[in-house]
């Protein structure tokens, strides 16, 4: 079969580009592929226009709520709390501690670390809507969800290795575990990562080709959705040097994205018991259930930024033990200088905005594993 017989779609229905939607194309428009678009010129906007503090709170305001339904969808869904409650009782005791420690001792360390978490996260979450797409229009082949893994990691590390919002931070820590890297060794290793990428790109789309060419099919939604979540990480990553900037635009479509999943989650939830029980998380699906939901997550996070940040300055709740410079020197033969006190305040910020999401993080390991047949359902 042709690629262009492919296109047009034989006379069996299955072969050619077939859209498929996880909500609607109106949702999908607003939810999924304008709202990175949206998130990137909101972040610049605020980099322009806000005085530089309000950018912690900008980044505290956008994150912080969508944190909140990960907790009510725990905490809050009987089922889940019947399931997981030694996890959810413990977890958050155990990631605390290491948290305070990483910030104390490591404090980029603990940074990178959270960070490439959060981004396994975010991937792997982007990588679910991109199964879904191609679940919701009948597309693709066993292979196909690898190969969309593969190409979310290599995206990602190519990013993180060639950024260079990112790459003065794994350089600085580096030189801090005593392994020198030259300038040469940095271009060296960044060619190869975009080698790599080239690679991989060509390789999928070789794979989606074959998909149209067997009659398999593929759906152009979903690569227009991948399109515009790495548009928007690339972008912020390769034209801002805040680590806030490139935060508020990530942490704007990551959350909001989550936070309309877990909302379809619960309805769905609440669908199937008849509203009866369920614990607060179905109460917040029913009639007049989304204002609540909005109304608790705003809530919690007036209650974080109080808790972390009144009635002293945000740094001053650090109890002065983290200071980036008595662990972090500067590189001169590589250009790199000592953190400023507005790049400390920024690492601060973000850790102490971490500390919090990597609970959310590891929570999101279990509950969302789609070989779970409660999830697979409620997800349907």
């Amino acid at each position: 079969m042709s690629v262009q017989a492919a296109m047009d779609s034989g006379g069996d229905g299955r072969a050619g580009w077939r859209a498929g939607w996880i909500l609607s194309p109106r949702h999908d428009l607003a939810w999924f592929l304008l709202l990175p678009v949206s998130a990137v010129l909101i972040a610049v906007g605020c980099h322009q226009w806000l005085p530089f503090v309000a950018l912690v709170s900008v980044n505290l305001w956008i994150t912080i709520p969508h944190h909140c339904a990960t907790w009510v969808r725990t905490y809050g869904l009987e089922e889940d709390w019947q399931r997981w409650r030694g996890r959810l009782l413990l977890g958050p005791l155990m990631i605390g501690a290491l948290a305070m420690m990483g910030h104390r001792w490591a404090p980029t360390t603990l940074l990178l670390v959270v960070t490439m978490w959060d981004h396994q996260h975010s991937i792997m979450q982007q990588h679910g809507f991109a199964r879904i797409y191609d679940f919701k229009a009948g597309t693709g082949t066993p292979q196909t969800g690898r190969f969309d893994l593969v190409v979310n990691w290599v995206l990602y590390g190519n990013m993180f290795l060639t950024a260079p919002l990112f790459v003065q931070y794994w350089v600085r820590e580096l030189f801090t575990w005593q392994v020198p890297v030259g300038v040469e060794a940095v271009r060296i290793l960044q060619g190869g990562s975009w080698a790599v990428t080239t690679g991989v790109l060509v390789a999928y789309g070789l794979h989606l080709l074959g998909c149209l060419r067997r009659g398999d099919g593929v759906n152009p939604i979903k690569l227009l959705f991948l399109l515009a979540s790495y548009g928007l990480w690339y972008v912020t990553a390769w034209h801002t040097d805040s680590i806030l900037v490139f935060g508020i635009a990530h942490r704007l479509m990551h959350g909001v994205q989550y936070m309309v999943i877990v909302r379809i989650y619960l309805a769905k939830k609440a669908r199937d018991s008849g509203d009866v029980g369920g614990g607060l998380g179905l109460s917040l699906a029913g009639r007049g259930g989304l204002w609540r939901f909005v109304g608790i997550s705003l809530l919690y996070a007036v209650v974080f930024q109080v808790v972390v940040g009144q009635p002293q300055p945000l740094e001053t709740f650090g109890f002065g033990v983290f200071e980036f410079n008595s662990v972090y020197k500067a590189i001169p033969e590589l250009g790199v200088g000592r953190f400023t006190s507005r790049e400390m305040y920024a690492l601060f910020a973000t850790a102490m905005v971490d500390a919090v999401a990597m609970v959310h993080y590891y929570f999101d390991s279990f509950i969302w594993k789609v070989s779970d047949q409660r999830v697979r359902e409620g997800l349907q």
